[in-house]
């Protein structure tokens, strides 16, 4: 998969090893060569199609080669706390990706019947809980939550965990983490 992921001209301008974003970083394994993973970064696809109406859509696709025609897929989006949108818009770039990017444009690629998968993660990466992880004292991130959770308004919205993205006949939820979580790694 990463090889014809590398080789598809469509992606050439828009393949990665950093996974980074507005200032948002996502770690990957040490122990991870360069030639067993690849980040696409989505939304740059999109601007570089040029069509008068860019479909939105998350920031990356990471794809992990764990041997044996198996395979991790990491859906990313990274936020920052002051870049504010909707659950809505969140759930229409997970959508955008995931039927239109990855089944309709490069199904020949994510649906062939010999790449198998592992695990499919969809993340969302905010930085709205990153200081209070850091405090290490149970009070303190409380405390520093409520007040992350009055402003940022995707906390607040139950809805962004709750809607179901099917891919390849499973059903996958976004889950939240805090950068430099989650560690892009093979799953042997």
């Amino acid at each position: 998969m990463i090889q014809r992921i590398e080789k598809e001209q469509r992606l050439k301008d828009c393949l990665h090893r950093q996974i980074e974003d507005a200032g948002i970083k996502v770690d990957v394994d040490q122990a991870l060569a360069e030639p067993k993973y690849i980040g696409i970064k989505v939304d740059d696809y999109y601007k570089g199609l040029h069509e008068k109406i860019i479909p939105k859509a998350v920031d990356f696709i990471v794809a992990v080669d764990c041997e044996c025609s198996w395979f991790v897929l990491y859906i990313l989006e990274l936020r920052g706390v002051k870049r504010t949108c909707s659950s809505k818009e969140i759930q229409g770039k997970f959508e955008t990706v995931i039927n239109r990017f990855m089944q309709e444009e490069f199904g020949h690629i994510f649906l062939k019947d010999s790449f198998k998968y592992k695990e499919v993660f969809l993340y969302l990466v905010t930085t709205s809980y990153q200081r209070a992880v850091q405090l290490g004292k149970f009070e303190e991130y409380q405390a520093l939550r409520a007040r992350l959770n009055a402003k940022d308004s995707l906390a607040n919205d139950s809805t962004l965990t709750t809607k179901p993205y099917k891919f390849r006949g499973k059903y996958y939820f976004i889950r939240r983490e805090v950068p430099p979580n989650p560690l892009i790694r093979a799953i042997h």
